[in-house]
């Protein structure tokens, strides 16, 4: 009951004229994400991930963007999504039990300096047309 009572207050928060909320937004179906590869450079000494490849993916969910890191390991298996952000505690509590994603860090400084470029460009993939698939470097 509450749940959906807190729903429908997302669907219909809609002020100064603006469309509601897609459900879409809300909670995301397949089409609803864009993805692009990303690939660690040689010369890269700032990449926070373990996998030298990957997906970047965002999705719009409860109306925010978040975006995620899917490690490709060289045998072309993809790990589970992992959710990145400049909050740490989200980081902490969405990927609660997750290891093996991110190379070692010395303090969380360390490691912001190395997601908010992923987690800027994972961002500007939000602003795509929903199924968006982009190569390398596209942003």
């Amino acid at each position: 009951m509450i749940a959906t009572i807190g729903l429908a207050a997302v669907l219909g928060a809609s002020a100064g004229g603006e469309r509601p909320a897609a459900a879409s937004d809300i909670l995301p179906g397949v089409d609803d994400f864009r993805m692009q590869t990303i690939t660690r450079a040689r010369s890269e000494t700032d990449w926070p991930f373990l996998a030298n490849k990957g997906l970047l993916v965002c999705a719009k969910v409860l109306l925010k963007p978040v975006v995620y890191f899917i490690g490709e390991d060289p045998d072309g298996e993809q790990s589970h999504p992992f959710a990145i952000s400049t909050d740490m505690m989200e980081v902490a509590l969405v990927n609660m039990g997750t290891t093996g994603v991110l190379r070692p860090y010395d303090d969380f400084e360390q490691l912001l300096k190395r997601l908010v470029p992923y987690v800027s460009m994972g961002q500007r993939l939000c602003n795509q047309p929903p199924g968006t698939d982009l190569p390398d470097s596209a942003l």
